[in-house]
């Protein structure tokens, strides 16, 4: 359902840029993409990217799609906002982020730390949000990566990723830059 929902915002956005001198549809380039699974079903979709038409090059993360709620219950209703983590201009950046954030389950339980990011449709667009990134404890480690709600003050946009959700992305991306070594 997710997924058609996506398709259709992308078809309903593509059919209203045909007027449009300047198509408002950016080519992302996707590098490496893992899926989450919880239950037998996918979860999360985990991505690094680059934006074809930026100069210079930038790779991003994304996260993936936000619950809302609180610290402990998040209801997942938004298909279409994703949270993009800037890595760096080249290759090498983006693994060394990737690093710096799987690096982040040695941190005391509830410690955080900020990372900046982006939180919009399709793309980083707009200003950069503050990322609060929250070591948690349950059965397994995992990260709480989470932005405030504008006007509340209890109310959370947030994902929880596993270090091997983090892993499985960095090695994919350290893969890819071994296969390709001269994309920078």
């Amino acid at each position: 359902m997710k997924k058609f929902l996506v398709a259709l915002a992308f078809a309903s956005v593509a059919i209203l840029s045909f007027g449009q001198n300047k198509s408002i549809i950016r080519p992302r380039m996707e590098i490496v993409k893992t899926e989450t699974e919880v239950n037998g079903t996918f979860n999360t979709e985990l991505e690094v990217f680059y934006m074809n038409d930026e100069n210079p090059r930038m790779y991003y993360a994304s996260l993936g799609n936000l619950g809302i709620g609180g610290n402990i219950v998040q209801l997942e209703f938004d298909p279409i906002f994703e949270l993009f983590i800037p890595l760096g201009g080249t290759l090498e950046e983006a693994v060394a982020k990737l690093e710096e954030i799987k690096g982040f389950f040695k941190m005391p339980k509830k410690s955080s730390t900020e990372l900046s990011g982006h939180f919009s449709v399709a793309y980083p667009t707009g200003d950069p949000v503050t990322v609060t990134v929250t070591r948690r404890q349950g059965i397994s480690k995992l990260l709480e990566f989470s932005i405030p709600v504008s006007g509340s003050e209890n109310l959370i946009r947030a994902t929880y990723l596993s270090k091997s959700d983090i892993g499985g992305l960095l090695t994919s991306l350290k893969i890819y830059r071994k296969m390709h070594p001269k994309k920078s």
